[in-house]
């Protein structure tokens, strides 16, 4: 079997990793049926001797090549020749952060015998990562952020305050074209503003007021 673990959440790829060690894995041989390469440290020679290993004690065996398009070019035509037949017994894990554009080709025989998992980082949560999520009006997903905010401990005054940064300072709109993005930005300054007076004033719960501007802000047409 043949994974490609592409993304920048390590924890996650290494989550599923262990997980496939537990599957898979006869317990207390995880260590001797399981070897981790950089792919640009490996040679040819090490590679094919990690290939030709056989299982101790268990039923299989797996190989994790990390950074798998740094791989030296003999390394990527041999790898080529072996993929077409891989050892039932084998389990092999490739990893990279990215797909680098030049290596399409090679990423395309990786895909066509194996099995994709993309592995995306989860978004920074902090205030300036819910404006995000309000811009691309992902209601859901702002309402959770705002919920780990408040979680963490934050302040409701230092979430305005980020939000009101992201919203109201920015560009200044001239042009007819703009104009409904200056309709758009007067609506937030003015849902920011009422925000700031429930606040100021106690007539609305912080965690309420700032859970109805999100709510607000993202439905904007």
């Amino acid at each position: 079997m043949l994974y490609l673990f592409v993304g920048e959440d390590e924890p996650a790829k290494q989550e599923k990793i262990n997980s496939l060690k537990s599957e898979l894995l006869k317990k207390g041989f995880e260590d001797f049926n399981c070897e981790s390469f950089y792919a640009k440290e490996l040679t040819l020679p090490l590679f094919k001797e990690a290939f030709s290993r056989i299982p101790l004690e268990s039923p299989q065996r797996i190989i994790i090549i990390k950074d798998v398009f740094k791989l030296k070019d003999e390394l990527k035509d041999y790898f080529a020749a072996q993929i077409e037949k891989l050892p039932v017994d084998l389990i092999l894990i490739l990893e990279s952060a990215v797909i680098p554009k030049e290596e399409s080709g090679f990423f395309n025989k990786i895909s066509r015998r194996g099995k994709v998992i993309p592995f995306k980082a989860k978004e920074k949560i902090d205030a300036f990562g819910l404006a995000r999520a309000i811009e691309r009006k992902d209601a859901d997903s702002a309402l959770n952020m705002l919920v780990d905010l408040f979680r963490n401990g934050e302040k409701p005054e230092r979430i305005l305050g980020a939000l009101r940064y992201r919203f109201v300072k920015g560009d200044s709109f001239s042009s007819a074209a703009d104009s409904l993005r200056l309709k758009e930005k007067k609506e937030k300054v003015s849902l920011l503003m009422e925000a700031d007076l429930n606040l100021k004033t106690g007539k609305v719960k912080p965690e309420f007021a700032l859970e109805a501007l999100v709510v607000k802000l993202c439905a904007l047409a």
